[in-house]
């Protein structure tokens, strides 16, 4: 039987967050330059927001079961479409949603893959049997750092590492020519968003540069507001950021960057503006590592002042991300 989509695309889209929106947003545009166009492809999204306007993509209501398996019965493929999906710092919901929606795409008939994702952390027992559970029903897997192709190894899950979709955004980054010391701080337990503050005042004054909070999410945007009301973050206004078109304006006003959120640090490296990443998460301590960003987890002082420095590593990063995400996506079609 014929199906009219070839792909519904599953992630943390609609609920605000830039980082999830840039990996909705390139994984939509890696699809179209492969031949899905959009109106062969359905975006399960918990809001109409940003997600919802991509392109002729249709969204699908993620809160509903009807929606989703109406969707997936229409589909060739189920794409987990990256991020850290399968996680449970915070609970175990977000590895049963997915694992939930890869055990209704095997009923509907639908093939279900992984590509960009960040596996862990999983410190519960049933957060890693429901993740374990979800990728092995996953005809392919694509992971974006070493920690979570070690967790597939360990699963005996086949596998194979690819830089995150976002990359093939790289082209419409420019440089950092401007005055601002771009800022992002997030919520999480103990007293990292206070050490990543400190390193951000720190190079405020040190750089002379204007600081500005950078929220990627509504959750930094009021959390950056009560440090710097507090007088525990020193800056000059804080800016929520939406879409990659804000992101490109903005970060090419730069000169340096501070920031916990991986996707911040990772457009800050598109963008050519130095960073100095505080990683909250594996995924990040990973990436910064990487591509040789400076790390500072809070102990003693951090480095500044920061080096400016493009790495040609960009066009083999993006050349390497194209060519796994063709070669997947030809197998997922054709069925093998």
């Amino acid at each position: 039987m014929s199906r009219p989509l070839d792909v519904v695309l599953c992630g943390y889209y609609g609920f605000g967050n830039l980082g999830d929106e840039l990996m909705a947003e390139s994984l939509l545009g890696l699809l179209n330059k492969n031949g899905v166009p959009g109106e062969r492809v359905a975006v399960l999204s918990a809001a109409q927001g940003v997600t919802a306007g991509r392109g002729e993509a249709s969204r699908v209501d993620r809160w509903s079961p009807l929606e989703v398996m109406s969707a997936l019965r229409s589909s060739r493929t189920l794409l987990l479409g990256g991020g850290g999906l399968f996680q449970d710092s915070t609970s175990t919901r977000s590895c049963a949603y997915y694992w939930g929606v890869a055990r209704m795409a095997r009923l509907a008939g639908c093939r279900p893959w992984a590509f960009g994702q960040s596996i862990g952390p999983l410190e519960r027992g049933m957060a890693r049997f429901l993740a374990r559970d979800a990728l092995s029903l996953c005809r392919a897997r694509v992971v974006r750092d070493r920690g979570s192709m070690s967790l597939l190894e360990e699963w005996d899950l086949a596998g194979e590492i690819a830089p995150d979709p976002v990359f093939s955004m790289a082209p419409g980054f420019s440089s950092g020519s401007g005055d601002l010391l771009l800022v992002n701080v997030r919520p999480w337990r103990g007293g990292l968003p206070e050490a990543a503050s400190l390193a951000a005042t720190r190079a405020g004054e040190t750089s002379g540069l204007d600081p500005i909070g950078v929220a990627l999410s509504g959750e930094d945007e009021s959390l950056m507001e009560d440090l710097r009301s507090r007088g525990a973050l020193t800056l000059s206004r804080v800016v929520r950021v939406v879409d990659a078109s804000e992101a490109r304006d903005l970060w090419s006003k730069a000169r340096a960057a501070v920031g916990m959120r991986l996707h911040f640090c990772l457009i800050s490296v598109l963008a050519g503006v130095p960073c100095l990443a505080v990683p909250y998460d594996p995924k990040v301590r990973s990436f910064a590592e990487d591509w040789g960003l400076p790390l500072w987890d809070g102990v003693g002082l951090p480095p500044f002042p920061l080096e400016l420095r493009h790495d040609a590593r960009l066009d083999e990063a993006r050349g390497a991300l194209e060519e796994v995400f063709h070669r997947v996506l030809e197998g997922m079609l054709s069925g093998e």
